[in-house]
């Protein structure tokens, strides 16, 4: 571990009961790094696979997944054996705090409108039977440097391939519209 990466602890998920990954980001809060932290038998077994390892090099360099969903996925880099893996920590709003953050109700708007213009994406793929990975809105940050939203969780384009029904396109679309029911604007 380089001495320029600090322990981080990214606010909790109320739905989600175990991560197998730490995080740390670098003191310039330009990087994050997410070690495996071996609690998971199952993602240490999807990273034993060769196969899985290729799929997930392929995501990291932003080549793996369908055109359209690209723009919405952070690239990665320096994947380790064991699934470990850097990526750029993208400043902005996570989207299942979204009603946490004092937003005006300008930034809300442009907020709403990359919501619907990422549901859009996602049910396109979706129709040809190519959506992956885990889309639930703990994963998805609105980055304020990229002013779109983006899927933080490459890990979940290995684990969660295919989607699974418990977070289908359907439920992917009620999550987002839930969030577009926060604020009437």
């Amino acid at each position: 571990m380089k001495k320029n990466y600090k322990r981080f602890f990214p606010a909790l998920n109320k739905e989600k009961i175990v991560n197998g990954y730490d995080f740390f980001i670098s003191e310039d809060e330009s990087v994050i790094y997410k070690k495996n932290n071996q609690s998971s038998e199952r993602l240490n077994k999807i990273f034993r696979d060769n196969t899985n390892m290729d799929f997930f090099l392929r995501i990291m360099d932003g080549i793996g997944l369908p055109a359209p969903l690209r723009p919405h996925i952070v690239n990665g880099f320096e994947l380790e054996d064991d699934g470990s893996h850097k990526s750029p920590f993208l400043h902005g709003y996570r989207l299942d705090l979204l009603d946490s953050y004092e937003l005006s109700d300008e930034e809300f708007k442009i907020i709403i409108t990359e919501t619907e213009r990422l549901l859009s994406i996602l049910l396109l793929v979706s129709a040809d039977n190519e959506l992956t990975g885990d889309w639930a809105l703990h994963n998805l940050i609105f980055s304020l440097s990229h002013k779109r939203i983006m899927n933080v969780d490459l890990e979940g384009f290995v684990t969660y391939n295919p989607i699974p029904v418990w977070a289908d396109i359907e439920i992917i679309t009620e999550w987002i519209r839930s969030i577009q029911r926060l604020r009437s604007i």
